[in-house]
Parts: structure tokens; C-alpha cells; sequence
């Protein structure tokens, strides 16, 4: 059955972040059985600042707005429209989120069934070059009084389906229907047929895009303007199941904002496939560090870490320095205490630690004074810092308080060649994916596709250079026991 009530809604905002922007211009067109029963349309005053480049768009400006009612005003207007409707908007993801957050502002909790025009447009007329509302009302004649106005282009939406509902059998726009609802979102400048080529196997995957928050540059169909903007890198990821990885970003893109920013950005997916797992963490860590997409906050801030290093001072006590670093030379792990993000991050870390096995705040760089430090006024620190307890007792305490965050000794006596497959082995051979990882005093040295001595010694090394993410990837996979029969000891090189 095709949905009894629906609401066709468009909304105007500030922005395309729900969390943080705000609706400006809302347009709603209920419909009982096939039939117009109520409209309501209004602008909204935001409270917030009003981009230029959204009245440019939109042609709705500050003075406009002054004088509007707030959303909170009109709320109840709004749920009693929606009450027991589909709702039903072009990009539907995009208004439905807007709306959720506003509500939630008001402390409403709204949920409704929805389904969107661009996926039925695509699943009705899979040969239109574009589903985006301009191309909708050209290839169906339609009429819009004032485009990027909320009523006016709602009401755009209500033509079409009634469009549909004369022109197209029942039984196939109520299947398109019932498929839509169903089927994860798809976001408006990618094409569906891109989702169904994603690989169902272990790999990294590129979300490229533009980086131009404006809205205007973002909902232009110019295909020619948009050219320029897809070789951003937005976001780079890993899993062992590609094309589920991705499909849940989408789904996902209503709660989280940063979902949402790439939905509405995205232009295109790029993905390679590796042999598992190992493979895929590898190079989603290089490809992080090489590309810096947008997204990838935590990764890619800078690639400096600061270094917790000691040095024994002339009474024999061992000093902690920090010391900003970004390159680290892997015969010379020994010499450090631990890694960090930031500074804060590490005199935090020192900070806990000198509480916990009563170190000096002095000696361990977190206090410049010429006597006593601070905790051994508290009884935190048992005198190092004015000769009170023997070196060689706190050296071995300090020592002890790192061993945890120390690096840990490479545990081969040289290279190694793990092994990754994907696929079934029988007694014809591997029907799949094989890859081997050279790794050298924790460094990832270079990828061979076959187990051979004439292999890998014909491989050109990457420049041993160690890294912590590696190293904590490494970490988690030589520890599990389930996979020592994967790796090789090699001969010296």
C-alpha cells in the first residue's frame, strides 16, 4: 500500500550542519489519500548569524528574519502537520535531521517513517543523468515559482508524485516505493550504480569531495563546476568488509554531524582492496598520513610527537625532558620513555605518574625550583630532588613507573614476512588474495606479493622510519596468538 498521509517538506537553513546550524524557512504539504488537506509555510528567525552566501541562494536576507517567529513558536504547528505522516523530502536525510535537532532543542523527541525523492527518482528513472530537483522538474515539465523557496520547492515534490501516481502503474510505484524506504540513503551527488560496484572485501576506502562548506557551491548541478571540486580528500577509512563500512556511514549521517558533513560533500569513492585486515590497517595509516583528508581529525592534526627522554644528572639522578620529534630513528627506541601527542598530553601522563609511584615533579621536568619540590611538601616524593633518597632507589622506581610505556624490545632477532590471505585454501591451491609485510625492529619495510628470497630481496625497502601508529597495529597483531603460524623470520638483509 502506498502511504495514506504524507507530508512533503522542504526546509531552509543556515548551514548543512543540524547540530549547529539552524532552520530559517520551512514549507510543509500534507497529504490524505491523494489529497491536498493542509499547508503550512513560514520563515523562522535562527537568532543566529545568517551566512551571506545563503541569501544569495535562498534571497531570504537579515530583515526578513528580524521580525519572524522562532521555531519554538511555531512548533506545535509543525508536529500537528507531521502528526502520522511519511515524511517525504528531496535529500531526505538532510531535512529530517534539521528537523530532529530543532525539535530536540524543544525537548520533543520526533520519529516518522520517511522516504526520499532523489532514491525514487533513481529507482524510477534510472537513465536521467542527475536526480537533483532541477533535473526532476525538467524531465517532468514542472513549474517552481521561487527554487531554494521551502513551500515552493515542497510543492515541486507534491507535483511529482502526482505526476507519478497518473503516469506510472500502481504496483510499480508502490514497489519503487517500499524499495526506497527500505534501502540506505544515498548521498545526492553519488550514483547509485558506484555503491553496487563496492568491493565485499578487506581494504581502504577514500571519500573524496569538496572542502567548500558553502551551500550555495553545494547544491550547484553544474557537473563542469563540481569536476573541480572532487579530488579533496574527506575522509579515509579501513574495514574488512568494504562495501558494509561504507553503506553505514550513510546510514549513520542523521545522529552525527561529521556523517553529515560528508554526505552532503562527497563526490566520489575510491577503494583498495588488500588480503585482510593487517593490510588494510597499514595503509589506511599511511594513506591518512599522506593524503591528511579533512575528517580524519585525530590523525591528522601534525605529525610531530613529543618524547619523554632522561638523562642522568651530575648527582645520579635520572632527569625526564620533553622533546618535540618527527622522525625516530628505530635503533634508538631504547633511549625514550614513551610518545605523545602533545605536550599537554605528556606532562599529564607525568603528572599521574608521579603520583602513583611517588616520583619527583622536579626531576621529572614539571617543576623549575632550586630546593625541594612541591610533593615532598605533601609527602609525595620521598627527597630525590634534595638528596634524601639514593639515586640508584629512585632510578629503579622511574624506571619501573616507564616500563609500561616504553616501547617494547623487537621480539625477532631480525626481519620478519607476515603472511595475510583472503580466501579458501584446499589441495589446488589459494582460491583468493595473498599479501606478505616485510617488518623490521617494528617499522613496516614494504609489501611482496609472493613468499620468495628472489622477492623480496628485489624489493625496494620503504626508508626505515618508526611510527607509532605502526608500531600499536603491530603490537595488537603479534600478540595474538592465532597469528604466529602467519609470520616468517627472515635472514638479515
Amino acid at each position: 500500500m502506498l502511504p495514506s498521509k504524507i507530508a512533503f517538506v522542504d526546509i531552509e537553513t543556515t548551514g548543512i550542519r543540524s547540530s549547529y546550524d539552524r532552520i530559517i524557512e520551512i514549507g510543509i504539504l500534507r497529504v490524505e489519500n491523494n489529497k491536498l488537506v493542509k499547508t503550512f509555510q513560514s520563515l523562522i528567525n535562527p537568532n543566529v548569524y545568517l551566512p551571506k552566501e545563503i541569501t544569495i541562494l535562498t534571497g531570504i536576507n537579515s530583515n526578513d528574519l528580524e521580525n519572524s517567529p522562532s521555531f519554538r513558536s511555531i512548533k506545535d504547528e509543525v508536529i500537528e502537520i507531521l502528526q502520522d505522516c511519511t515524511f517525504v523530502a528531496h535529500n531526505v536525510r538532510f531535512d529530517y535531521a534539521f528537523l530532529k535537532q530543532e525539535l530536540l532543542r524543544e525537548n520533543i523527541t520526533y520519529s516518522s517513517k520517511q522516504f526520499c525523492t532523489v532514491k525514487l527518482s533513481r529507482a524510477l528513472f534510472p537513465q536521467w543523468p542527475r536526480h537533483n530537483l532541477d533535473t526532476l522538474m525538467q524531465e517532468c515539465n514542472i513549474t517552481c515559482q521561487s527554487r531554494h523557496r521551502a513551500f515552493d520547492d515542497a510543492q515541486v515534490l507534491f507535483d511529482f508524485y502526482q505526476q507519478l501516481l497518473t503516469s506510472m502503474p500502481y504496483e510499480q510505484l508502490e514497489q519503487a516505493i517500499e524499495k526506497t524506504m527500505k534501502k540506505p540513503s544515498i548521498p545526492i551527488h553519488l550514483q547509485g550504480e558506484e555503491l553496487e560496484k563496492l568491493p565485499d572485501t578487506p581494504g581502504i576506502y577514500i571519500f573524496y569531495g569538496t572542502d567548500n562548506t558553502d551551500k550555495q557551491q553545494l547544491t550547484l548541478s553544474d557537473k563542469s563546476k563540481n569536476k573541480l571540486y572532487d579530488t579533496v580528500p574527506l575522509y579515509v577509512g579501513k574495514s574488512i568488509n568494504i562495501r558494509n563500512r561504507i553503506l553505514s556511514h550513510f546510514a549513520s549521517d542523521l545522529t552525527s554531524p561529521t556523517e553529515m558533513r560528508i554526505a552532503q560533500q562527497i563526490r566520489r569513492i575510491e577503494t583498495v582492496t588488500t588480503a585482510g585486515e593487517l593490510g588494510a590497517l597499514l595503509l589506511e595509516s599511511q594513506l591518512i598520513k599522506k593524503l591528511l583528508p579533512i575528517y580524519n581529525k585525530k590523525s591528522r592534526i601534525k605529525h610531530e610527537l613529543i618524547a619523554v627522554k632522561k638523562r642522568t644528572n651530575k648527582q645520579g639522578y635520572d632527569e625526564c625532558y620533553l622533546e618535540p620529534i618527527t622522525v625516530i630513528n628505530p635503533n634508538e627506541l631504547q633511549d625514550f620513555l614513551g610518545f605523545y601527542r602533545s605536550r599537554k598530553q605528556a606532562k599529564a601522563t607525568l603528572a599521574d605518574t608521579a603520583k602513583t609511584h611517588m616520583l619527583c615533579g622536579k626531576l621529572l621536568g614539571l617543576e623549575k625550583t632550586s630546593g625541594a619540590c612541591f610533593s615532598h611538601r605533601l609527602n609525595r616524593c620521598k627527597g630525590a630532588c634534595i638528596g634524601e633518597e639514593k639515586a640508584i632507589i629512585y632510578n629503579l622506581k622511574l624506571q619501573t613507573a616507564f616500563s609500561t610505556n616504553r616501547i617494547l624490545p623487537w621480539p625477532f632477532k631480525g626481519p620478519i614476512l607476515i603472511q595475510e590471505t583472503n580466501g579458501v585454501e584446499d589441495e589446488f591451491g589459494l582460491h583468493g588474495s595473498r599479501e606478505y609485510f616485510i617488518i623490521d625492529n617494528w617499522c613496516y619495510l614494504g609489501t611482496v606479493a609472493a613468499d620468495s628470497e628472489e622477492n623480496i630481496n628485489k624489493k625496494e625497502m620503504q626508508e626505515t622510519v618508526f611510527d607509532l601508529d605502526v608500531y600499536k597495529i603491530l603490537c595488537q597483531f603479534i600478540k595474538n596468538p592465532a597469528n604466529q603460524k602467519k609470520i616468517k623470520i627472515l635472514s638479515s638483509r
